[in-house]
């Protein structure tokens, strides 16, 4: 009688291990605030993943930056847009390439004269009209 007990003990004994185990794993996962949507905010920020001297002759420099999270919401983003970095104007949007699909944009901008601009920064374009 005895050993049935343990027997039947056994699968309960590490079926509560496994859910301690379990509680104490997602009491320790951090919460992380979700940024603010594009849509919220009508500011869309991208991360510099490109930097180039010249892509043709006659040509200046210039960066590309990618970002997705856009979901079904229009960019209505067009040449010429200011491109900033906090509350100053780092360069002029000369290309955009929206992938519907996947949600992102793709912009091309030229920097401001005597400005610093580094694959890596995080910068933002104003969306909407």
């Amino acid at each position: 009688m005895k050993n049935r007990f343990r027997i039947a003990a056994i699968p309960v004994l590490c079926l509560g291990l496994a859910w301690g185990g379990l509680a104490a794993v997602q009491s320790q996962q951090v919460v992380e605030k979700a940024a603010p949507s594009p849509q919220a905010t009508g500011r869309f920020e991208f991360e510099v993943i490109e930097s180039f001297d010249a892509k043709y002759d006659g040509d200046t420099p210039g960066h590309i930056g990618r970002h997705g999270e856009l979901g079904d919401l229009r960019p209505q983003a067009a040449l010429g847009d200011p491109v900033m970095r906090g509350d100053k104007k780092i360069g002029t949007v000369t290309g955009l390439r929206w992938s519907r699909g996947h949600g992102s944009l793709e912009i091309e901008f030229d920097p401001e004269p005597k400005t610093r601009i580094s694959v890596g920064d995080i910068v933002w374009l104003k969306l909407g009209a």
